[in-house]
């Protein structure tokens, strides 16, 4: 699906002390509890300035096509070892998942191709799966592959982020070979580079679009005991309003949170905090959320889409690489291509 979000009201929040519920009515609302590492309960002002205002509006159109110039020179490469595939004499692979599972959404450069099965797979069988997955592209990828990062999980990504504007299909000829219960359709798109960097000594973030630093973000990270985790992570949902649940026993919450954007499925988010305006760009007082104003949230709200890399560094503890897709980045590529079994 296209991240793109436009024409949607403004909210504007006023949160008691206390943490209170904000009744917004919204399409993207849950009305199921869903645990979070963030709490919007206020914090005991830690600091006396005023926190920093964003700099440099630059929202350009962002077509939902390009010119065929951006699209490369050539018309389709392949990616996958140059080895002929062999018929599997083995019981098919259980596939239970594929990611991206939109067919032609836009996504950002920091999508990974992901495929889970029920059981664990032989090894054997792992290479023949890698074999049998041609990743084509519309652009060169230079170093990328098919990697393990455990019995169940399959993946694909380049050495770096995805290249900008660009296509991308996979050409599964598994059940031809019976090496899996069903060939996936994986088809999408990669649009423009857009990153969210931060750290937390200066709380700053800074997006990039196309390399180029479009927004300042003043931020407030997870506080002592509740440290946002440290590493790439990747945007994965959004959500116009969120309940945020933490049953305790220490510091309880139940809240609904304004346009938040979720970074991993343990529950970091990005999203709007503004009963904590003051300690943005100064103080780090959170539950582990990424915090920043409502006016900062809502552009990402409009303007994100899946994929879309956020790296925060010394943060915290280092993300796991089940904490979504796109936390499979943190694997430096010499332990991601040592966990293929295709290549040589």
């Amino acid at each position: 699906m296209v991240a793109v979000i436009s024409g949607f009201v403004v909210l504007a929040v006023l949160v008691a002390a206390a943490g209170a519920f904000l009744g917004l009515a919204s399409p993207f609302a849950e009305s199921a509890a869903v645990a979070s590492t963030d709490s919007p309960s206020p914090t005991p002002r830690t600091v006396t300035a005023e926190p920093v205002s964003p700099v440099q509006e630059v929202e350009p159109d962002l077509p939902p096509v390009w010119e065929p110039h951006e699209l490369g020179a050539e018309p389709v490469r392949l990616n996958t070892p140059d080895i002929d595939v062999l018929d599997w004499d083995g019981d098919p692979a259980y596939v239970t998942d594929v990611y991206p599972d939109e067919a032609k959404a836009l996504y950002g450069v920091g999508i990974i191709i992901r495929i889970q099965f029920g059981y664990d797979v032989p090894d054997e069988q792992k290479a023949l799966l890698e074999q049998a997955a041609v990743v084509e592209t519309s652009k060169p990828l230079g170093l990328a592959a098919w990697s393990w990062p455990d019995d169940r999980t399959m993946a694909f990504r380049p050495a770096e982020f995805w290249p900008a504007y660009m296509d991308v299909k996979v050409k599964f000829s598994w059940v031809e070979h019976n090496l899996a219960t069903i060939d996936p359709v994986v088809k999408f798109r990669i649009g423009r580079s857009q990153i969210f960097e931060m750290n937390s000594t200066k709380l700053i973030g800074k997006v990039k679009r196309d390399g180029i630093t479009i927004r300042r973000v003043p931020v407030s990270l997870g506080k002592s005991g509740w440290e946002t985790t440290s590493g790439i992570k990747a945007i994965l949902e959004r959500y116009e309003v969120k309940r945020m649940v933490n049953p305790g026993p220490l510091e309880p919450y139940d809240v609904m949170v304004p346009y938040a954007l979720r970074t991993t499925p343990s529950g970091e988010y990005l999203h709007a905090a503004p009963w904590n305006l003051y300690n943005l760009g100064y103080a780090s007082t959170s539950h582990g959320c990424t915090n920043m104003s409502t006016e900062d949230a809502i552009w990402f709200f409009k303007w994100a889409f899946e994929g879309d890399p956020v790296i925060q560094e010394t943060t915290g503890p280092e993300v796991d690489w089940t904490e979504g897709p796109g936390a499979m980045w943190n694997f430096d590529w010499a332990d991601w291509s040592a966990r293929s079994f295709a290549l040589p």
